[in-house]
């Protein structure tokens, strides 16, 4: 099924069945999309205000990324099925590892946004961060289930938890940062 183009409840009714796919993988994506959507409402809703003009090339910049961040997250959903689908696992690696390295671009964005944006969208810069970091971890747990699962005969992805550890951390640090900025405390 090409969930693309379709409805959110199909999708999500979908997600809920005794089924393997739709699954954890394109939820993943589809959140990242959310957050690349807020992130871009916020860049528009910055663009063309007096109080922000001195950051409005930078603004039309991240609006460009964010845009571009939501197609892909958006293709990532479908693929992370057909993936599943058709048993290719090999994609079914690399299509969260994807998804890591993408929501990691989103959460430097955002936080961009939350210093330069319409202050008015705060929260909203903040929850596109907060998918960020969300989308990050999930597609991270199944870099490494998937991982485990084929131990060999994909040498290509051995130095992949390496190169994401590193980034974990860092999405870790900076939504601790997104939160003191909104006065969140736990």
């Amino acid at each position: 099924m090409d969930y693309i183009k379709g409805s959110i409840k199909d999708y999500l009714k979908d997600l809920a069945a005794k089924m393997p796919a739709p699954g954890g993988g394109s939820a993943a994506a589809l959140s990242a999309a959310m957050g690349a959507s807020l992130l871009a409402m916020t860049c528009n809703f910055t663009l063309g205000k007096e109080k922000y003009r001195k950051y409005e090339p930078r603004i039309k910049k991240i609006l460009a990324q964010a845009l571009s961040l939501e197609k892909r997250f958006i293709k990532l959903v479908d693929d992370d099925i057909r993936a599943y689908a058709s048993g290719d696992m090999e994609r079914a690696i690399g299509v969260p590892a994807e998804v890591c390295f993408l929501s990691y671009d989103l959460m430097k964005l955002a936080g961009e946004v939350m210093q330069k944006g319409n202050r008015r969208l705060v929260s909203d810069a903040a929850l596109a961060a907060v998918l960020a970091e969300t989308s990050f971890v999930a597609g991270y747990l199944y870099v490494e289930a998937n991982l485990r699962l084929l131990k060999s005969g994909l040498g290509h992805y051995k130095g992949l938890e390496k190169d994401l550890k590193p980034l974990k951390r860092k999405i870790r640090a900076m939504r601790k940062k997104v939160e003191v900025k909104v006065g969140y405390s736990a």
